[in-house]
């Protein structure tokens, strides 16, 4: 039955969109949309300064809008979608980060490119295709009704290693994959922009500015909200460490000498790599992140056994993981204070799947986009 409505809703938006597509193509128009938050990425802000600097006349649209559970959110997320059908028709290029409703399920014009560079710079656990049908994964039947990753023009990928990944889970053609980096391995590579977070860190967060090393915990977003923060807690030294916990939500937990000091939404998980002396994740594909910036990596799989079932990995995670992979807090702390790590094998890590680290990820990425622009004019 539900599939039966969504199809009849989608025959009527394509009727609408009929209409719309009738306004002329602005030739020098790009459209930024991103349901990842309703805040502009980072990614998108750093190409959009960027894109500026090279094409005077650019004009841009960022239409970034998180669709949020509830009937009364799902209505106004509705007319949002209006707003998206008609920008992306009449743009000559639309990036993406996510999946866009308006994208994949409406006929788009020949001449509109679409560049989806996904929200995370490499792959870990599996998703779109790669987990249809997985209790962790999106419904097949809701995925084909709704065209799920359709009419892209071009999907981006850190590594030659990870293309056949992101292919799989995009159900793409080799053809439409392009191996590039994010604008954010610019900014976990820069020094200055590494200060600049910490000023601003410390600014929020002044208890935490007391010579103690920080250890930040990243764990990956869970359907059950299982993640033992209380018994984390419990196993910090806090005489030596402050703790941070960036949730999938965004939101982030501070503790300095046990106590919790702040709960919010200040900085994003790739700001607080910066402050992070130790990086902790699990299944998270913020660990490509985390080895750009070369600082140590553990891995907290204490419920392994079931996120291989309920998820599943592209890479093999007992083989190939950067760092130390543990069932216990406890295990990680004392692998921290002894400060034995293989950096060696976080490198062979990065460089296998993070690609091209020395080259310019922004300007790169910049010029493809302008290219774009005159190719089918």
């Amino acid at each position: 039955m539900q599939a039966i409505a969504l199809k009849i809703g989608i025959a009527f938006l394509n009727v609408i969109y009929f209409f719309i597509k009738l306004f002329p193509t602005q030739k020098n128009k790009i459209t930024f949309i991103s349901r990842q938050s309703n805040e502009i990425p980072m990614d998108y802000k750093m190409l959009i300064s960027e894109l500026k600097k090279e094409k005077s006349n650019i004009k841009i649209v960022t239409l970034c809008k998180r669709l949020e559970n509830g009937l009364a959110n799902k209505v106004k997320y509705t007319f949002h979608m209006f707003k998206q059908m008609y920008h992306i028709a009449t743009s000559k290029v639309v990036i993406l980060d996510s999946y866009c409703i308006p994208v994949c399920i409406l006929k788009q014009k020949e001449s509109l490119t679409v560049i989806q560079i996904w929200h995370a710079l490499g792959s870990l656990k599996k998703f779109g295709y790669s987990a249809l049908g997985k209790k962790d994964g999106r419904d097949e039947k809701l995925a084909k009704v709704m065209k799920m990753h359709c009419n892209y023009t071009y999907i981006l990928t850190s590594s030659n290693t990870s293309k056949e990944f992101f292919r799989e889970a995009f159900n793409a053609e080799p053809s439409q994959m392009k191996v590039m980096n994010l604008p954010r391995v610019d900014f976990l590579q820069s020094e200055k922009e590494k200060n600049k977070v910490q000023k601003s860190f410390f600014e929020k967060y002044p208890e935490a500015n007391n010579k103690k090393e920080n250890i930040l915990y990243c764990p990956t977003q869970r359907k059950e909200n299982n993640i033992p923060i209380e018994q984390i807690v419990k196993e910090i030294p806090f005489e030596k460490y402050n703790l941070i916990i960036k949730l999938h939500n965004g939101t982030e937990l501070i503790y300095v000498d046990n106590k919790k000091i702040q709960k919010g939404k200040f900085l994003t998980g790739m700001e607080l790599l910066h402050i992070g002396d130790y990086i902790i994740t699990d299944y998270s594909a913020i660990v490509y992140e985390a080895a750009v910036t070369k600082k140590p990596i553990y891995l907290y799989a204490y419920d392994y056994e079931t996120y291989m079932d309920d998820r599943g990995t592209y890479i093999n995670y007992k083989e190939e993981m950067p760092g130390p992979i543990c069932t216990s807090f406890s295990e990680i702390m004392k692998l921290i204070q002894a400060k034995e790590y293989n950096i060696e094998k976080e490198q062979n890590f990065c460089n296998k799947y993070v690609e091209n680290l020395s080259k310019n990820a922004t300007k790169t990425l910049t010029e493809f986009i302008i290219s774009n622009f005159t190719e089918k004019q």
